[in-house]
């Protein structure tokens, strides 16, 4: 029984995403080739339509079982053999989509569960975009009332020193991912938005948005706040291992919400006081440095307007490991912020955040 599929192809933001081959495939059991169902691929079009072909009972495995033959059965000979194909019936169908496509000169492939009255799917990356901070960053600066948490904080959290102005860094970094994604100009402000505009309103919620479900990320900040510097479960080398990790995106043209973890804290007590006193940046371009090392272009909102701002990375060994193999040196990033080419701050550490985009709204 043939079927027709039809659907559309997106970029993560929601642009339509051309030249994607999609086919659908059947998940078989571990150690087993998964089926291919596909009769006719789909290719999606410049508004990232596709339609195929495929057969769902291609699904089924068979086992074959050979039975002896006698020359008195003439299709079941000894000279020809004989076999006798019983379907699998642990063979359970589970459809999924691949979708094989060329992404900044790379092969890439993604797969998504075929599921019913889905027809819209997104790939992970976002479309390639040029950023500048005096073109794509908002103009005026971060600073506004309330403390670096954008909700209510456990009570540990809270201090009477602690400034009362710590602002909403990750959704001013969010919010000029969001409009350089969409291809708008962003507000042209030079005022900080008053309290229940919609302009501050949209940080607001782009602010909660980079701090993940259930906050998460204000987690991680407290356990990397926490951390040593150059040991092996240390900060430096957590680094090291989140820049690998998100390197490739950069090198893509695709930004990155980072955390920046200036402060170190030995207690509970340092904590709730210092934690606050940590950033959000938005990272858009890097640059290989002398000696290993690694210079990262970023958006600073308590740094409006400035092209300047980099966080330069140095590799430093933090310690061994012993292998079966022999011994093997692990090596962190120590880290400083630069403007203008001179030293503005250490960074003790960073990690990207999460990002998803969100159309800005019409009128802001």
């Amino acid at each position: 029984m043939k079927v027709k599929f039809s659907g559309s192809v997106h970029y993560a933001n929601g642009d339509p995403f051309s030249d994607v081959v999609v086919r659908i495939y059947d998940k078989d059991a571990t150690g087993k080739q998964d089926d291919d169902l596909t009769i006719i691929p789909g290719l999606s079009d410049a508004q990232g339509r596709f339609s195929l072909t495929y057969e769902p009972f291609r699904y089924l495995d068979y086992h074959t079982i050979n039975v002896p033959g006698t020359p008195e059965e003439p299709f079941n000979t000894p000279s020809s053999g004989s076999g006798l194909r019983l379907p699998d019936l642990g063979d359970i169908y589970l459809p999924y989509l691949q979708f094989n496509y060329t992404f900044n000169g790379l092969i890439r492939k993604h797969v998504a569960p075929l599921r019913i009255f889905q027809t819209e799917f997104h790939l992970p990356e976002n479309p390639p975009v040029k950023f500048l901070p005096s073109m794509h960053g908002f103009r005026f600066t971060n600073t506004f009332p309330g403390y670096f948490l954008p909700f209510s904080t456990p009570a540990f959290m809270r201090s009477g020193k602690v400034s009362a102005k710590y602002g909403l860094c990750g959704g001013m970094c969010a919010a000029a991912y969001d409009f350089a994604l969409a291809g708008r100009t962003i507000p042209q402000k030079n005022d900080i938005p008053h309290q229940g505009t919609r302009l501050q309103r949209y940080l607001f919620r782009r602010q909660i948005d980079s701090l993940g479900g259930m906050a998460q990320q204000v987690v991680k900040v407290a356990q990397w706040t926490s951390m040593p510097d150059g040991t092996l479960l240390g900060i430096q080398a957590h680094t090291a291992t989140e820049f690998d990790q998100f390197r490739l995106k950069l090198d893509e043209r695709n930004l990155v919400v980072l955390a920046l973890i200036y402060e170190h804290a030995g207690t509970l007590k340092q904590l709730s006081r210092l934690i606050f006193n940590n950033h959000q940046v938005l990272a858009y371009a890097c640059q290989q440095a002398a000696a290993g090392g690694v210079t990262i272009n970023i958006y600073d909102p308590n740094l409006p307007g400035r092209d300047d701002v980099v966080i330069h990375s140095v590799p430093v060994v933090v310690g061994e490991v012993t292998l079966p193999s022999g011994s093997e040196t692990v090596i962190g990033l120590r880290s400083t912020q630069w403007v203008g080419g001179t030293f503005y701050r250490d960074v003790r550490g960073f990690f990207a955040m999460p990002y998803l985009a969100e159309r800005p709204p019409k009128r802001i």
